[in-house]
């Protein structure tokens, strides 16, 4: 994935020194007097994660939708598997969900897999060369839109375009 121009390396070190200013914030819950030491630090994690890994082309726009959907879906998970937990009947029918990904291969592939784990009712299970398979609760509710809403919501984070699957989602058990 190629970079296109100095944007998206300033917008990664803005957010990495972010991330790292809070991390030290909540290592030292607050203190003011750490900062000068910290500072040094926030700098020094901040140099050391840019030579490691190099900057992720993300959207802003890709993001401020994707938090949303994210927190909708996680809720809306929850319930569902609350609900599920409290009827006698148990109505459950545990599955694997056999999804073809259209995103290409990477980081964005492998976001995706770790956003559908931390989902309730849904844990990714193995990936096979361009196929997911996922373990659902119930793969009667189950459906590979989800997944593919999902999966376009990641693509416009890391700004790769869902390509079309050569073949359709089978569902097995």
């Amino acid at each position: 994935m190629r970079l296109q121009g100095p944007l998206p390396i300033v917008r990664t070190l803005a957010l990495r020194l972010a991330l790292f200013s809070l991390l030290w914030w909540v290592l030292t819950e607050g203190q003011p007097g750490s900062w000068p030491l910290g500072s040094l630090f926030v700098v020094l994690a901040t140099a050391l994660s840019l030579a490691l890994s190099r900057p992720v082309p993300w959207s802003v726009v890709g993001f401020a939708r994707f938090v949303p959907f994210f927190l909708w879906w996680s809720l809306r998970g929850g319930v569902d598997v609350a609900w599920r937990a409290c009827v006698p009947t148990l109505p459950i029918a545990p599955g694997i969900l056999t999804y073809r990904f259209r995103l290409p291969p990477g980081r964005a592939r492998v976001f995706m897999t770790a956003v559908i784990s931390l989902l309730p009712g849904t844990l990714s299970a193995e990936i096979v060369r361009n196929e997911l398979f996922v373990h659902v609760l119930d793969q009667r509710a189950s459906s590979e839109a989800d997944l593919a809403a999902l999966e376009d919501k990641v693509g416009a984070l890391f700004r790769v375009s869902p390509s079309t699957p050569q073949s359709t989602h089978a569902e097995t058990s």
